[in-house]
């Protein structure tokens, strides 16, 4: 069939590669896929091993390898912000929780996990300026933290409970619907 082709003076269509029509960046060595399914299993291990060589307060280690899984995956893949949200979520989370566990900060333990909470936060818009929106959770985070620290203040007391799955699920959302170029 192709021979016939050639004798009307056709060819067949060749591949090439042509960089602009890759989606890969060029120059650079390829980039691996599944980093950040493997480092998610990798830390949920590391995190489940900790027990077994009887680790004191290995839960919020937990949140500190996903977050550092996260940051991984941020920093070798892409630097998709959609990585960067819970990287610094989830370590702010094992700060705020590893913090009052390893010290004895009585009712300091509250104000310091939402303020690491908050400070994840501020964090991300540092790294990824053109995205604000992470100063909104944190500001309520650290009026909370902040009260907290200087009067005692129990701000919301009935609906406190609720703050954290709150603005997580809020941020979650978020993420779901942010549309992926600006």
């Amino acid at each position: 069939m192709i021979g016939s082709w050639v004798q009307m003076g056709l060819r067949p269509i060749e591949r090439r590669a042509d960089p602009a029509l890759s989606l890969r960046p060029t120059g650079g060595p390829p980039r691996r896929r599944g980093v950040l399914g493997g480092l998610v299993v990798f830390a949920v291990g590391f995190a489940f091993l900790l027990p077994a060589l009887r680790v004191e307060n290995g839960g919020p280690m937990l949140f500190l390898a996903l977050g550092g899984a996260f940051a991984a995956a941020y920093s070798l893949g892409y630097r998709q912000f959609v990585y960067l949200v819970p990287a610094a979520v989830m370590i702010g989370l094992g700060v705020g929780l590893l913090l009052p566990a390893l010290f004895d900060l009585g009712r300091l333990a509250a104000p310091i996990f939402f303020g690491a909470l908050a400070a994840s936060f501020v964090i991300v818009t540092i790294l990824a300026p053109d995205h604000r929106w992470p100063l909104v959770p944190a500001a309520p985070l650290a009026i909370i933290a902040i009260a907290a620290v200087i009067g005692g203040v129990d701000i919301l007391p009935g609906l406190q409970p609720f703050i954290l799955p709150v603005v997580l699920m809020l941020v979650g959302g978020y993420l779901l619907v942010e549309p992926t170029q600006r």
